[in-house]
């Protein structure tokens, strides 16, 4: 039902910001769609802003939760494609070690980005998973961290949709860096170009995404309550 819902919003947004399709457009030379006069040209930088993830110390991780840590966030907690993996979390930190470290803190609304992929089969890199849990998750390196700023009216819908784009994720990984991993820069990430439409299409969008993303959370939500009392009732068993 999230696939199919997530594929909905995706769609929606190829329509609107690939194809133009709502809109009166011209066509290029090569047959390709040209937005509409009043749409700007700009790099991503101008909607979010960009941190990357703080290079916690491994002795100061922990292999397994206590009551008062966060769940590290890394690029397993991305799912090739895009998406949040819940069930991806592998190290936790305790919460008194991290005062100063808040700006790394996890809100609703924060869009994660992996930066690192195996050069021998690139399926992760650039791709997105969009927060919907507070205070729950701490950011690590190689995951850069994207806070939508207001500008134009867009929203974290938006630049999830778009990070998971095809057409963008193209044009991204061609400025990677190739060693023995393959690597994305925050200037890689934060030049990338954006054709962004007016703040009215833009809000208008995120009103049409919004319920679905709202019934992807929902459904998270149960999957993890119900998780939880499989736990509970494994564990009891096992007593």
């Amino acid at each position: 039902m999230n696939d199919n819902l997530e594929a909905q919003a995706q769609a929606l947004f190829t329509s609107w910001f690939i194809n133009y399709d709502p809109f009166q457009h011209s066509i290029d030379e090569d047959g390709l769609p040209l937005p509409l006069t009043g749409w700007e040209n700009g790099i991503l930088d101008n909607c979010v802003e960009f941190i990357n993830g703080y290079a916690f110390k491994s002795d100061d991780l922990l292999d397994e939760p206590t009551t008062d840590c966060f769940d590290v966030f890394k690029m397993g907690n991305i799912k090739k494609g895009g998406g949040l993996n819940y069930d991806g979390t592998k190290s936790w930190i305790e919460r008194k070690y991290c005062s100063s470290l808040m700006r790394f803190v996890l809100s609703s609304g924060d869009i994660l980005m992996s930066m690192t992929d195996m050069k021998e089969n690139v399926a992760l890199l650039g791709h997105t998973a969009l927060m919907d849990i507070n205070n729950k998750y701490i950011v690590n390196q190689r995951v850069g961290l994207l806070r939508t700023n207001g500008y134009l009216g867009i929203s974290p819908y938006h630049i999830y949709l778009l990070t998971n784009n095809p057409t963008f994720l193209r044009e991204l990984r061609r400025h990677a860096h190739i060693g023995v991993q393959v690597n994305l820069s925050k200037e890689d990430i934060v030049n990338s170009r954006v054709i962004y439409a007016p703040e009215n299409v833009n809000i208008a969008f995120t009103k049409m995404v919004k319920p679905l993303f709202d019934a992807i959370s929902l459904n998270n939500k149960e999957i993890q309550q119900l998780k939880d009392v499989a736990y509970q009732i494994q564990a009891q068993l096992s007593r």
